[in-house]
């Protein structure tokens, strides 16, 4: 495939379990200004791409880079520092910190003292703790998040839980979000609130992929969309490619979780 710039790009992905080939040999290019759908049915492999992408996994074959430079080897810690940064398909905030708290910890890692700084009443940290309170005030308010900020998580709604948490992701200004099932138990109402956040992120500065079973969802915000099967892709391409993909139609099942 073609070179791009701004680009999240695997080379032959290829990852197993126990003699088991979870992903076999994948070509994958996530181009910054563009938000890209990964869907495919249950086990197809999705998750373990994200993990991969992330750190978590270390594939047995293939290459990962960002902007042309190999991320092969690092640790995800190293990797969200270069900018990679994903959710999870589980909403994970902590329950004790309130919502502008938990926000706080994603810019954390552009600052020195880290995230403990954040929260403990030391001098030497208290410009850092302004500056990070600032920052998340200021997501939160793009989010239409500012009246939350105060609250814990678990006052508010399963919908409102899954923004903060991607406010907490994209407060340190990522260059890649990866995000897993955001939709997740969402209902119609809160749905339509995360797609207008997920258009509003889209940016020429930002990788941005979502794995979804929400079929709507992606055909309605992704500009392409990887079909993920079996550790295989089965098609590439736009909305409207994808939807008339007879493979696509064939195994496509919408199941609920990945692996």
């Amino acid at each position: 495939m073609d070179q791009v710039t701004n680009a999240l790009r695997g080379d032959g992905i290829a990852l197993s379990f126990g003699g088991i080939k979870v992903l076999k040999g994948l070509d994958v290019e996530f181009r910054a200004g563009e938000i890209t759908g990964l869907i495919g049915p249950n086990g197809a492999g999705k998750t373990s791409l994200f993990n991969c992408l992330t750190g978590a996994y270390r594939p047995q074959h293939g290459s990962i880079t960002y902007a042309g430079t190999s991320l092969d080897g690092l640790p995800p810690a190293a990797r969200a520092g270069k900018g990679i940064v994903r959710s999870f398909q589980h909403v994970a905030l902590c329950p004790d910190l309130s919502v502008r708290e938990n926000v706080m910890i994603g810019v954390a890692r552009n600052y020195s003292a880290g995230w403990a700084s954040a929260f403990l009443p030391l001098s030497a940290g208290r410009k850092e703790r302004q500056d990070m309170a600032a920052a998340a005030d200021r997501v939160l308010a793009d989010l239409g998040l500012a009246d939350s900020a105060d609250l814990l998580p678990s006052e508010l709604p399963p919908g409102t839980q899954r923004l903060v948490e991607i406010a907490r992701a994209i407060v340190g200004k990522p260059s890649v979000l990866l995000l897993d099932e955001p939709a997740a138990g969402l209902n119609n109402s809160e749905t339509r609130d995360l797609m207008k956040v997920l258009r509003k992120l889209a940016s020429t500065d930002l990788v941005l992929v979502v794995v979804e079973h929400d079929m709507d969802l992606v055909m309605s915000i992704c500009d392409r969309i990887y079909v993920l099967n079996f550790g295989e892709f089965v098609a590439v391409g736009t909305p409207e490619e994808v939807r008339g993909n007879e493979d696509v139609v064939r195994i496509y099942l919408g199941s609920d979780d990945d692996e």
